[in-house]
C-alpha cells in the first residue's frame, strides 16, 4: 500500500500542470493582498468605530423600513463587534462577516489569513477537483490502468492507495495556500498582527469569543475539510464513471457552485451533502448533525466508489 502511495505522489508532483495552478494561486493571492495593502487608509480606527456603532444602531433601528438585502443579524453581529470594540479599545479590524459600508475598516496580515478561505476557496476546489478527477480518468484514458491491474494488489487496495493520496494532496494544497497568505500577508503588512487574537461572535449565546489565531486557524481548517474530502470523493466517483476529465470537473465544480446559493436551500435540500459539507458556517450553532450528514455521505460515496471501480470492465478502456 504504502509503494502505491509513493508512485502515485511522484506521478502528481512530476506533473507541470500543479505547479502552474500554484503559481496562479500565489498570482491571486499576491495581487489581492497588494491591492488591499494599496487601498488601506491611514485612519483613527477607533473614530471609525464609534462612527460604524452609531450607523449599524439607525439601520437596526430603522431595519423593517429600510430597503436593504442586508440580513438582521449581520447588523445584530456587527453592533455587538463594534460595541465589543470600542468598549475594549481594540485597534483593528475585527468584523469578519460583514462590514458597514460607509465606514472602511483597514485590513491587516491577521485581517487577511483569517479571511483566506473566503477570498481564495474556488482556488483550493478547483485544484482538488484538477487533482481528483485526473487521478483515475488519465489511468483509462492513457491505457495505464491495465498495467495497474495486472501488478500483484487487489483493485480496492489500489484504489485505496489514490483515495489516500488524492486526501494527503488536498491537505498539501491547503495548506500551501495559508502559508503563501501567511508569508504574503506578513511582508506586506508586517507579522506582528499575528500575535493579535482572532475575535468572534457567537450568535446562539450573543457573546464575544477570543482565541488564539493560530487555534482559530486549526479550527477552520478542520471545518473545512469536509467538503474537500467530499468534493474528493465525489470527483474521484465522477472520473471512475466517465472517464471524461473536462466533463468531470465541471459536473464536480458546479455542485460546489449549486452549494453556495442559499436560495436552494428548503426542508428537502438541507438534509443534502453538498448544503452542509461546509461546517464552518455551523461552528457556533452546533456541529453534530453537519459533521453527521458529512460523514454518512462519504461512507455512501465511498462505497459505490468501489463498486463501480471494482465492477468495472477495462478491456476496451
Amino acid at each position: 500500500m504504502m509503494k502505491l502511495i509513493k508512485n502515485e505522489l511522484l506521478k502528481i508532483f512530476k506533473r507541470k500542470n500543479i505547479y502552474v495552478l500554484l503559481f496562479l494561486a500565489l498570482v491571486i493571492i499576491s495581487g489581492y493582498s497588494i491591492f488591499t495593502k494599496l487601498v488601506s487608509q491611514d485612519i483613527d480606527i477607533k473614530e471609525q468605530y464609534e462612527k460604524a456603532y452609531k450607523n449599524d444602531a439607525l439601520i437596526l433601528e430603522n431595519y423593517e423600513n429600510l430597503n436593504t438585502k442586508e440580513l438582521y443579524e449581520n447588523v445584530i453581529e456587527r453592533i455587538a463587534l463594534e460595541k465589543y470594540a470600542i468598549e475594549n479599545k481594540i485597534e483593528y479590524n475585527i468584523l469578519l462577516n460583514s462590514q458597514n459600508r460607509n465606514v472602511p475598516l483597514p485590513a491587516d496580515a491577521r485581517f487577511l489569513i483569517m479571511k483566506v478561505f473566503d477570498y481564495f476557496d474556488i482556488a483550493i476546489i478547483f485544484i482538488i477537483i484538477y487533482l481528483s478527477s485526473t487521478i483515475l480518468s488519465e489511468e483509462y484514458n492513457s491505457g495505464t490502468i491495465k498495467t495497474l491491474l495486472i501488478k500483484p494488489y487487489k483493485r480496492i487496495t489500489i484504489l485505496t492507495s489514490k483515495i489516500i493520496t488524492s486526501l494527503v494532496v488536498t491537505i498539501l494544497i491547503v495548506m500551501a495556500i495559508i502559508i503563501l497568505q501567511y508569508l504574503i500577508g506578513g511582508i506586506l503588512f508586517g507579522f506582528d498582527s499575528y500575535k493579535l487574537e482572532a475575535i468572534r461572535y457567537n450568535p446562539v449565546t450573543k457573546d464575544i469569543v477570543t482565541m488564539n489565531l493560530g487555534s482559530y486557524m486549526i479550527m477552520i481548517i478542520l471545518s473545512k475539510m469536509p467538503m474537500y474530502i467530499l468534493l474528493t470523493l465525489t470527483s474521484l466517483l465522477f472520473g471512475v464513471i466517465t472517464n471524461n476529465i473536462a466533463l468531470n470537473i465541471l459536473i464536480s465544480l458546479g455542485l460546489y457552485i449549486i452549494s453556495t446559493f442559499d436560495i436552494l436551500i428548503n426542508n428537502f435540500s438541507k438534509f443534502l451533502f453538498i448544503f452542509n459539507w461546509d461546517i464552518t458556517k455551523y461552528m457556533f450553532i452546533g456541529l453534530k448533525i453537519p459533521i453527521l450528514n458529512s460523514v454518512i455521505s462519504a461512507i455512501f460515496i465511498t462505497i459505490i466508489l468501489i463498486y463501480i471501480f471494482n465492477n468495472k470492465d477495462i478491456r476496451n478502456e
